[in-house]
């Protein structure tokens, strides 16, 4: 849609009346941490299963194929957030914790069930039950929009243009245990959830997980581009969701919304 065809009256409106998850009903948020422990503190308050993952692109791809699937947390591992993150596994009452990509987790736990993804096809069939088709991410650039996508095409993996595809490991692999699809999270009731294409991919995936839809800004400064205006107009005291650091402080974003909705 051109900008001059663009209405902020009417963005406004819709997103003023919107029926929102009470959980999130004035809330204002963003989310500053990048490792998705804070997105799946707000956005789940169970789970049975976590997803871990490392930080290379395919890794999170394929987090997020699983993650928004299935409708799991997702958490990218550090060496500095273990504490945090065991922390969130035990008040989640989390019971299985897939780990994907090279993450220092051994696969004993007394307290909960590790299962090491080995990143075949065959094992995401496993995992879930569905046959995938496999989508072809173009740039880094694209992965928070084809992340943000993917509730729209299920079954779907997603794989990294940018990174030689060297075919399916060999090896007399193990069948793999289910991971359990969850229900949505949002009963179609979640606040505006907004993202860039810089924002940390664990907080998109966590979001997309949770059920909501969530809005990938042009800019993060809705002041500067019409379109990010009408993902977040009339929201200065929420309900609303910025999934990253780029969005600056509450009070500042609070005070760009403000200026530019009309009155």
């Amino acid at each position: 849609m051109a900008e001059s065809e663009i209405d902020l009256s009417k963005a406004k409106a819709e997103n003023q009346n919107r029926l929102i998850d009470p959980n999130f009903d004035g809330k204002f948020v963003i989310i500053n941490d990048a490792t998705g422990i804070e997105a799946s503190r707000l956005f789940f308050k169970d789970s049975d299963s976590l997803v871990l993952f490392a930080a290379d692109d395919e890794s999170k791809l394929r987090a997020a194929t699983l993650a928004v699937n299935q409708h799991l947390p997702a958490v990218q591992y550090q060496d500095d957030k273990r504490l945090e993150l065991h922390k969130l596994i035990t008040d989640r009452g989390v019971r299985r914790l897939v780990v994907i990509g090279d993450v220092p987790w051994t696969e004993t736990s007394g307290e909960f069930d590790v299962i090491k993804d080995p990143g075949t096809h065959k094992a995401l069939g496993e995992f879930t039950a569905f046959q995938y088709g496999s989508k072809v991410v173009a740039s880094p650039e694209q992965m928070v929009k084809d992340i943000a996508r993917l509730d729209k095409t299920p079954q779907v993996e997603l794989r990294p243009a940018w990174v030689p595809y060297e075919g399916e490991p060999e090896g007399n692999e193990e069948k793999k245990g289910a991971v359990p699809a969850q229900s949505r999270r949002d009963g179609q009731m979640a606040p505006n959830i907004v993202a860039t294409k810089n924002s940390p991919i664990a907080n998109v995936i966590t979001a997309a997980a949770y059920g909501g839809k969530v809005l990938v800004m042009p800019t993060a400064d809705p002041l500067e581009d019409k379109h990010s205006m009408a993902a977040v107009a009339g929201l200065e005291e929420g309900a609303l969701v910025a999934l990253g650091p780029e969005f600056g402080r509450v009070k500042e974003f609070k005070a760009k919304i403000k200026q530019g909705t009309p009155s």
